[in-house]
């Protein structure tokens, strides 16, 4: 704290923050109303006809937000990338095109480097949408389109310092997102599409059909006990899929199983695959995504999940270890 600077008590510092948050809520709130939810509607129609990319500029927090707001876009498929207003009045308007949608960002609407960049843009002429607190400003009026964020307080204790207003334009920037993924259908399948690598990739993408084990050796109905134990253990995965020669899968025992009947006395030489099988398992398809397996496997409180064709016959074997070494949980 610099030696000027007042004491501030703990009490004071609850307030300020409580201050705050009551603000940064309140601007949020303002936003719900029918005219500005159709003045972003028409930005994300302005957006989704365009044929090129959206080009975002802001000077200082304002274009830290446009980088923000690039990035979500980017995620989801809708191409767009940020200049800086200085530097695209040196040279790098050149990366703008006549099918492109410009969005300026400026509290004020008129700070002079945004609306000096407004008035260049006329020779390229995308079209242009402007995000301020007032529709009356330099780029609230000469720019296509406006979106009012209608934030009249900052919320800091200096209220020179960007709060609200960078907070309610990220706010309208996600609204923008989530119309235009409405408007193109854009689901979890396509999210996994621009996201392959890393966990988030693998929940959406990754199928069953691509960690399955195959090499689970054929168990019979006449097999004894002891000799499903032992191919158990040569499969690795602490199951025997019980199948006929055509390979259609028949039932399966486990591990535990196997324990269980020895608990309970049995004879593992005398006692066959057929009589202490369980007939009709859970199984599921080499296309179903890993997620639902390990839901399904969750669900039913097991280890492993049979593979099989649309006809039941074997496919291979995908167990719960699996799934995990891929990073792949329910509740990530």
């Amino acid at each position: 704290m610099s030696r000027g600077s007042e004491n501030v008590t703990q009490k004071d510092a609850t307030e300020v923050i409580a201050h705050t948050l009551q603000t940064q809520s309140s601007v949020i709130k303002t936003l719900d109303n029918s005219e500005t939810i159709n003045e972003i509607k028409q930005a994300a129609e302005i957006i989704d006809n365009s044929e090129g990319r959206t080009v975002f500029t802001g000077v200082g927090k304002s274009g830290d937000v446009g980088r923000k707001i690039v990035a979500t876009f980017n995620s989801i498929g809708a191409s767009s990338h940020f200049i800086h207003p200085v530097e695209a009045l040196h040279g790098d308007l050149g990366m703008v095109s006549e099918e492109d949608v410009v969005v300026l960002i400026s509290n004020s609407g008129n700070t002079d480097e945004m609306v000096e960049l407004l008035q260049f843009l006329d020779y390229f002429d995308p079209q242009t949408i402007s995000i301020t607190s007032d529709p009356d400003s330099e780029l609230g009026e000469e720019a296509d389109h406006h979106v009012n964020t209608r934030v009249t307080e900052e919320g800091a204790l200096v209220d020179l310092v960007p709060m609200a207003s960078a907070t309610v334009t990220m706010v309208i920037g996600d609204c923008i997102a989530n119309a235009l993924m409405h408007r193109r259908n854009f689901g979890k399948q396509e999210f996994g599409h621009f996201h392959p690598g890393g966990v988030i990739g693998k929940r959406l993408l990754l199928n069953v059909g691509d960690i399955l084990y195959t090499d689970i050796p054929r168990t019979k109905t006449t097999d004894t006990l002891a000799e499903v134990a032992v191919k158990m253990s040569e499969g690795g995965k602490g199951i025997a899929v019980i199948r006929d020669e055509s390979q259609k899968v028949l039932g399966i025992l486990t591990d535990g199983d196997i324990r269980r009947l020895i608990e309970s006395g049995t004879d593992l030489h005398s006692s066959v695959a057929k009589d202490t099988m369980i007939t009709n398992p859970v199984t599921v398809l080499p296309e179903s995504s890993v997620l639902e397996a390990l839901e399904i496997i969750e669900e039913h409180d097991i280890m492993q999940l049979v593979v099989t064709d649309e006809d039941r016959q074997f496919v291979g074997v995908v167990h719960i270890h699996d799934i995990m070494k891929e990073g792949i949980r329910t509740d990530s």
